[in-house]
């Protein structure tokens, strides 16, 4: 797998952003309920 490839990157950077985006919901979420 080509890490330098320009959608290889983007795909790992997609990855990231949705999980951080993931902790951060489940950690707001309850206090918004």
């Amino acid at each position: 797998m080509n890490f330098y490839d320009k959608k290889v990157r983007r795909l790992i950077s997609v990855i990231i952003l949705v999980v951080i985006l993931a902790m951060v919901a489940t950690m707001v979420i309850p206090y918004l309920i």
